[in-house]
């Protein structure tokens, strides 16, 4: 069997109506209609030697990494299918990453749609959560001083 390409996951992603687009950036198909759920940063596919890593990247309120933190063992055990930990650097937004792999041997059209799909809809359960918690940076007026008496 011949080794699985981009070209093949994205032939297979358009045969059963999910939408993708190529990014120029990071060479991974990043999959539109989870990118368009509030506090989505990105979502996408990447081929990697062996796997194919399905990765969502949730925005985060710097305010709410300490108590999303100590959730992350809950939320991990509530989502087997998928791994789900803080990526925090010092000049970006801290995320919360959602992310799968599947191996490549032999994987048939069938079965990748058919764990994409299982991948996803963790996805959505694990937003939900963290949109219940308040977790998530929704837009840029998060980043503004909150209302209320400031002291300085």
């Amino acid at each position: 069997m011949n080794s699985l390409t981009r070209d093949t996951l994205e032939d297979w992603l358009a045969d059963h109506g999910i939408r993708c687009y190529l990014c120029q950036d990071c060479d991974g198909l990043h999959l539109s209609d989870t990118e368009e759920n509030l506090g989505v940063l990105e979502s996408r596919l990447l081929l990697e030697e062996g796997l194919v890593i399905i990765s969502t990247e949730l925005s985060v309120r710097p305010s709410a990494v300490l108590p999303l933190h100590g959730s992350m063992q809950l939320i991990n055990f509530d989502n087997p299918l998928v791994k789900v930990g803080l990526s925090l650097y010092d000049d970006d937004v801290p995320r919360l990453v959602i992310s799968g792999a599947l191996p490549t041997t032999g994987l048939e059209a069938s079965y990748f749609i058919q764990y994409l799909e299982q991948i996803l809809s963790a996805t959505r359960v694990v937003l939900e959560h963290a949109t219940q918690m308040d977790v998530l940076l929704l837009d840029d007026l998060d980043l503004d001083a909150p209302d209320g008496d400031a002291l300085h």
